[in-house]
């Protein structure tokens, strides 16, 4: 079978991506492109429409193994062909950055995202071709890989791209809005970035009542991406327009993923002051002490996804719910190691300046006075020179000395 048939085979599939069936035909196909990849050059007969499908198809099943090596090798092929990339189309470009952004820790996804961001850079005169879809995806895609420079250079010319066609931002999808967001977030130092987010947000308060639309992970997104620039208002009334439509779906809250729950609790919990962040927090804080009551507990959350969960939550002392989840993120935090999180100076600080907020009595609780001990401790170690740079300086103090 030609790369044509397979690709169109398994764009078809990933139609219907939650098909048992179909999954496993993808997986099968990707076992097949994995083995033709080991054979010498045997990918190179695949064509760039052949190329971008199979990438696009096998984003669809991001978890599964196959998919992970067959995009790999099908980014190694790419890569061989770098400079033929000003041979791929637009959209082409921006379905295999999406595509690959799927596995951010695979190397060869990376360096080729790297390799299409330089081209797209090379392309500014016709940014106009883009769709408003290409736009998305390609800000989406260069977000998995925020410390690359020319990822950066890449999503701020797409943000002056959206800015001049600003007029146009009626025409983006939900999604697309939300991805955009997300992306442009990564890099809040930049002013373009910065603008760009604040049209998006006159655009998703201009439309609130389609915010219904939204997917639950759309609506994290929202939220996490307005929060990184908090004293911006358009900001701050878009949150809270986001803050009534999670208060909507309170039933559905068990819907949400791990990571978006810990999105929404530390968004919101930048605007304190708005009275429905604060009563969505209370409503995010009983879902969360559900999970921990699981017997699985709160294990299949990860480290980064407990640290937003504790810093945010925490930020409402004055919340009762907000201080039970607290207790319980902060029991599983222990459970694990303190140290394992690798707080950072101004997050330990933050937290246990939000403890000493905490009703009096209620600090009481043993695992918030634990946190609180092993908090002190890892910041009083910061301030205190290591043993080898202790040395260093004493010695360097006696040379002096000596000399004198």
């Amino acid at each position: 079978m030609n790369n044509l048939s397979l690709a169109a085979l398994v764009n078809g599939f990933s139609k219907w991506p939650e098909e048992k069936e179909f999954r496993q035909a993808a997986v099968t196909i990707a076992g097949d492109v994995i083995r033709r990849a080991r054979r010498h050059h045997q990918l190179s007969d695949f064509t760039q429409q052949g190329l971008v499908s199979l990438v696009n198809g096998f984003s669809k099943w991001p978890d599964e193994a196959a998919s992970r090596q067959a995009a790999a090798a099908l980014a190694l092929e790419i890569l061989h062909r770098s400079g033929r990339l000003c041979e791929f189309p637009q959209q082409g470009l921006a379905i295999l950055v999406n595509g690959f952004s799927k596995w951010p820790e695979e190397l060869a996804c990376g360096q080729v995202t790297i390799a299409i961001a330089s081209e797209v850079l090379e392309r500014v005169a016709r940014f106009h071709e883009y769709s408003e879809q290409d736009l998305a995806n390609l800000v989406n895609g260069f977000s998995k890989w925020p410390d690359e420079a020319v990822s950066g250079q890449a999503t701020v010319a797409i943000a002056s791209e959206l800015l001049r066609r600003a007029d146009q931002l009626p025409h983006y999808s939900q999604q697309g809005l939300a991805n955009l967001v997300n992306g442009f977030c990564k890099w809040p130092d930049d002013a373009t970035c910065r603008k760009a987010t604040v049209a998006i947000a006159g655009e998703v308060l201009w439309r609130a009542d389609q915010l219904p639309d939204l997917t639950q992970q759309g609506l994290a997104n929202l939220v996490n991406g307005f929060s990184k620039w908090p004293e911006e208002s358009a900001f701050r009334r878009a949150a809270v327009s986001l803050a009534r439509e999670v208060l909507r779906r309170a039933t559905q809250l068990c819907d949400f993923s791990q990571q978006g729950l810990a999105n929404l609790v530390n968004g919101f919990s930048n605007w304190p002051e708005e009275l429905p962040c604060g009563q969505v927090t209370v409503v995010l804080a009983g879902e969360v002490l559900r999970r921990a009551g699981r017997k699985s507990g709160l294990s299949d959350f990860t480290a980064q996804d407990l640290r937003g969960l504790l810093i945010g939550f925490n930020r409402w002392p004055q919340e009762s719910a907000a201080r039970q989840a607290t207790i319980a993120i902060v029991t599983e935090v222990l459970g694990r190691g303190v140290r394992f999180f690798d707080f950072t100076k101004s997050e330990s600080e933050s937290l246990l300046d939000d403890f000493s907020r905490w009703p009096q009595g209620a600090t009481g609780h043993e695992a918030i006075a634990k946190i609180i001990g092993e908090l002190q401790l890892i910041q009083s170690e910061a301030t205190q020179p290591r043993t080898g740079e202790k040395w260093f300086h004493q010695t360097r103090q006696s040379t002096k000395e000596i000399s004198s």
